[in-house]
């Protein structure tokens, strides 16, 4: 699995972790909501990390219009700076988009296809699910499928084989029955279980999949 960074403390830590934890990978980046602290010497330090070997990802990155702890074309400008780190080190991104879905997509289409990676936390519908395939993402399914209200389970059940990874974001996002209470990767157990509702398959067969999907998405496979 895979320890996300959020700004540059969180990312040190994230590869401290690695180091100790022979089963996990590693991202590092910052989030939109911390895009305010970003300058040369954040980019500077990040470029480092990225060449560190547990590092399969630069992220989280992208656009939050939802709080807007930081002004919008700040965010813009950090998110377009990472995606060109993540060229240059032809690195997969793992993605942030709240309330900035065509905003995000606007800035990934202006790019060409030269980033790929996962849209995290995905809870859009089955148009915004195609735009992010059509970009060459995989979708980060995590606890929003098992709310009650929520229309993933309708978008999984359309999407191919190939599109879906499973996630946490702990400490948020804890699936039913632990919603509002602090998410952790034990949970997982409750999304296999909705998904498989959903798509009719074997506990075994999902696992093999989304691992397979994995892989695929941060370039962990030859």
């Amino acid at each position: 699995m895979v320890n996300i960074g959020y700004d540059l403390a969180s990312s040190l830590e994230t590869i401290s972790l690695t180091e100790r934890l022979p089963f996990l990978y590693g991202a590092v980046g910052v989030h939109p909501h911390d895009a305010r602290t970003y300058d040369d010497k954040v980019e500077q330090e990040l470029e480092r990390m990225v060449d560190n070997a547990n590092v399969v990802a630069v992220g989280e990155i992208g656009l939050d219009f939802y709080r807007d702890l930081t002004p919008r074309d700040k965010q813009r400008e950090v998110f377009a700076r990472q995606l060109d780190l993540a060229k240059r080190k032809n690195m997969p991104v793992i993605i942030h988009c709240r309330d900035a879905f065509e905003d995000v997509v606007g800035i990934l289409q202006e790019r060409g296809k030269h980033h790929h990676g996962i849209f995290h936390a995905f809870s859009g519908d089955e148009s915004m699910a195609r735009r992010v395939l059509d970009l060459g993402f995989h979708i980060g399914i995590g606890g929003v499928v098992t709310f009650k209200n929520s229309n993933l389970p309708e978008v999984v059940a359309k999407m191919p084989g190939s599109a879906i990874v499973l996630e946490t974001d702990c400490p948020y996002l804890a699936p039913t029955p632990f919603r509002g209470k602090r998410n952790e990767p034990a949970y997982l157990t409750y999304v296999v279980k909705k998904i498989l509702e959903v798509t009719g398959e074997t506990g075994e067969e999902l696992t093999e999949r989304t691992d397979d999907n994995f892989a695929n998405a941060l370039r962990l496979t030859n």
